[in-house]
């Protein structure tokens, strides 16, 4: 049997046998969410695992962080931006799974994911950059696309609220 409460949500009755705290009740609401929380998670899910599938195919040596070059997925990879694309991914997920969302971190690392990605389409990539992280115009095409997508949810996304409330008690059953 339920009773009702001032916000017609169902209340499991209290037994007679159970004890009410003499706690007060407490308003409990959903935490805020975003559209873009979820284009973040996806995305640092994405670049974590797109780094860890490069590091097991280049290997981690700390006295050759630049070689080997390998292909993985199609993108250009050195042991040294595999690490730099976990970090990345990490930092997305951590900005992603904040209730509401850092749209400011996650808004920071899109546009330094653009700026990247231009850096590497434009012209010719510097011979360091592709030295020391293998990367190739497939590359910054990944980045400026991702990167722009991670702004523009940051920015545009909406965050909902819950206009639901609901009493909590505190019950605490007689054994």
């Amino acid at each position: 049997m339920a009773q009702s409460n001032t916000y017609g949500q169902g209340v499991p009755a209290v037994g007679s046998e159970d004890v009410v705290d003499d706690r007060p009740a407490v308003a409990a609401t959903m935490p805020p969410w975003s559209p873009a929380q979820i284009v973040g998670l996806v995305a640092g899910i994405f670049f974590a695992v797109l780094g860890i599938a490069a590091l097991v195919r280049t290997g981690f040596d700390t006295s050759h962080i630049y070689t080997p070059h390998d292909d993985v997925w199609s993108f250009g990879h050195s042991p040294l931006f595999a690490v730099i694309e976990i970090a990345y991914g990490a930092l997305l997920i951590i900005a992603s799974v904040v209730p509401g969302g850092l749209r400011g971190l996650m808004g920071l690392l899109g546009a330094a994911a653009v700026v990247f990605g231009i850096v590497i389409v434009a012209g010719d990539t510097p011979t360091r950059l592709h030295n020391w992280l293998g990367v190739t115009h497939r590359n910054g095409w990944l980045f400026v696309i991702a990167g722009a997508v991670i702004v523009l949810t940051a920015l545009l996304a909406p965050v909902f609220v819950s206009s639901r409330r609901r009493e909590v008690r505190h019950v605490q059953p007689v054994a």
